[in-house]
């Protein structure tokens, strides 16, 4: 089996094919967390998995070492729907909240206000997932969140003082509704681990080339762009126009009552 160089030095080999590894801090990392006053463990023991992506070969590192009790599959399919906590992140704050600053001024205020977000996130989310159960089985991603949110605001006026049983009718009722409308199956989303930020490595010019602009060396931005000469510097102030010696003795003569003419001197 191939091992990535970065992996660290391997330790054991486990049954489901993953293998625990150890590292250990670089030279650097231990100086600068000593200036910075941190302390580091000496080493990190951790378990790599290695799973097809693409027809390639990557690597999965976790610190939950068992795999009894966590299988590599589960990692892995976990690992493949890492990003959904960005969905999560949208539904608390566009489709749940005030979809902008929260409202509470005082520490204890925001720490109460966020903790009744996920509160009520959670319970919305569980909603979903028992819909997604109550008839033949469904992914829980197929529920849409929004209208789960909708379903439970509009019924929420209606379970004052209702009794249990009404309360178990009601909530089969909003499981149907709620998956009434399946979202279709989510596309697999892929995209290449890099750093997604502008350019702003400073444009390196010379003397003898103005109109190539060369960018500094920086790994989405590679290539050389060909640019009009701008002229770097301060712009060329013209030369201010002198009139010639005779348009100057021309207007020197010039007789009184003309535009721009004055009177001559007395005697």
């Amino acid at each position: 089996m191939p091992r990535a160089p970065c992996l660290g030095t391997a330790q054991e080999e486990l049954a489901d094919g993953s293998y625990v590894s150890m590292m250990r801090p670089g030279k650097e990392v231990r100086i600068r967390t000593a200036r910075e006053g941190r302390t580091l463990p000496k080493q990190t023991v951790y378990r790599v998995i290695t799973f097809t992506k693409d027809e390639k070969t990557a690597y999965l590192g976790t610190t939950l070492l068992v795999p009894e009790q966590y299988p590599a599959s589960e990692l892995i399919a976990l690992y493949r729907q890492r990003w959904e906590i960005e969905l999560a992140f949208d539904e608390i704050k566009n489709h749940l909240g005030p979809a902008g600053p929260i409202r509470s001024r005082t520490p204890e205020g925001v720490r109460q206000e966020l903790w009744a977000y996920l509160a009520v996130h959670h319970a919305i989310r569980q909603f979903a997932h028992a819909a997604a159960l109550a008839g033949p089985t469904v992914d829980a991603d197929r529920i849409s969140y929004l209208k789960c949110v909708r379903v439970i605001r509009r019924s929420v006026p209606s379970q004052l003082g209702a009794t249990t049983t009404k309360l178990a009718r009601s909530l089969a009722e909003a499981a149907e509704e709620a998956r009434s409308r399946l979202l279709s199956p989510r596309r697999n989303r892929n995209y290449p681990r890099a750093v997604r930020k502008p350019n702003r490595w400073p444009v390196l010019r010379t003397r003898a080339g103005r109109d190539t602009v060369e960018p500094g060396r920086w790994i989405l931005n590679q290539s050389k762009k060909q640019k009009s000469s701008r002229g770097a510097g301060r712009p060329a102030l013209k030369a201010p126009v002198l009139p010639s010696p005779r348009q100057a003795s021309f207007s020197d003569e010039t007789p009184m009552g003309c535009s721009g003419g004055s009177p001559p001197p007395g005697p």
